[in-house]
C-alpha cells in the first residue's frame, strides 16, 4: 500500500503511474495511426492507393445448333419402318451429329419429342411447337436441322442412298427445302452451301438439295432445312450414324469459319 500512497503524493513529477498511462496511451494511438490497431472500422487509415480491380464476367455462349425429328419414331433395317410411340433409330443418329459436334468444341441443343404418334399426319403440326420453343429460347442458334430418312421404294438401286467415303459404307444425304415459308430464299441459298462444302469436303455425300410444297416449319430460321440422312429399306442406322458424324464435320467447318 506504501507504494502506490508514494505515487499519489509524489510532488516533484508526474510519477511512475501516470508516466506509464500516459506511454500507453502514446503506444495506443501511434499503433491505430499506423492500422495496426483493430478499430469499429469508421476511422481506419487505408494505406491502398490502387483501385480494386473488377474482372468481366463474359456471358455464356448459347447453343449455336439445334436438332429435332419431325418423324422422330423412324427406323432402318432391319427394325421394322417406325417404333410406335418411342425414339426410334433416327434419334441415335441426331445423337451422333450431336456429339461429333461437341467433339470440336459446338454447343448444340436435341429435342426428342415424339411427334409423329399417335397419330402420323399431325406430326409438322406437333413438330412446329417444338421449333418454335427451340429458337425462341435460344437466341444464339445459327443453324436448325430436322433430320429424318428418306423411304425410297425397295427396289431403288443401292448407289442412290449408299456411298463408300473412307473405306467405309455411309448412307447419302438429301437436302430437303419447303417452299411455302417467309424464309425460302435464305433457307435455300443454307442447303446450297451445305451441299457445296459436302461435295468439297466429301464427294458423293450428298445426293442433291431439292425443293417442296409446303414450309416444313423452316419460316421460323433463315438457316433451316430437312436433312435427309440415308433411306429405309436400303440403310442401316450404322451407315446413317457415320454420315450424320461427317455431316458434323460439314457444319462445323461452317460455324468455326471467320466471318
Amino acid at each position: 500500500m506504501a507504494r502506490f500512497k508514494e505515487w499519489e503524493t509524489e510532488k516533484n513529477g508526474p510519477g511512475l503511474f501516470f508516466v506509464l498511462i500516459a506511454l500507453v496511451v502514446v503506444a495506443v494511438l501511434g499503433a491505430r495511426y499506423l492500422g495496426f490497431y483493430p478499430s469499429d472500422g469508421d476511422d481506419i487509415i487505408s494505406t491502398q492507393t490502387e483501385p480494386p480491380v473488377v474482372t468481366e464476367i463474359s456471358e455464356p455462349v448459347g447453343p449455336v445448333v439445334a436438332v429435332y425429328h419431325t418423324h422422330t419414331c423412324q427406323n432402318y433395317a432391319p427394325k421394322t419402318s417406325f417404333s410406335k410411340g418411342q425414339p426410334g433409330d433416327i434419334v441415335d443418329v441426331g445423337t451422333a451429329f450431336m456429339d461429333a459436334l461437341e467433339v470440336r468444341g459446338i454447343a448444340a441443343v436435341h429435342s426428342k419429342s415424339v411427334h409423329d404418334y399417335p397419330v402420323f399426319r399431325a406430326a409438322y403440326e406437333n413438330a412446329a411447337a417444338t421449333v418454335a420453343a427451340t429458337v425462341g429460347a435460344n437466341s444464339s442458334l445459327q443453324m436448325v436441322f430436322d433430320i429424318h430418312r428418306d423411304g425410297l421404294p425397295a427396289s431403288a438401286k443401292p448407289e442412290r442412298v449408299t456411298t463408300s467415303i473412307n473405306g467405309q459404307e455411309v448412307a447419302r444425304i438429301l437436302l430437303v427445302v419447303g417452299k411455302d415459308n417467309p424464309a425460302y430464299a435464305q433457307n435455300l441459298a443454307f442447303a446450297k452451301e451445305l451441299q457445296a462444302r459436302m461435295e468439297e469436303m466429301y464427294p458423293g455425300l450428298c445426293r442433291g438439295v431439292i425443293t417442296k410444297e409446303g414450309t416444313y416449319n423452316q419460316g421460323q430460321h433463315p438457316q433451316s432445312v430437312a436433312v435427309y440422312i440415308g433411306s429405309y429399306p436400303q440403310n442401316t442406322v450404322d451407315q446413317a450414324k457415320r454420315s450424320a458424324k461427317l455431316f458434323a464435320e460439314v457444319v462445323a467447318t461452317m460455324v468455326q469459319e471467320p466471318i
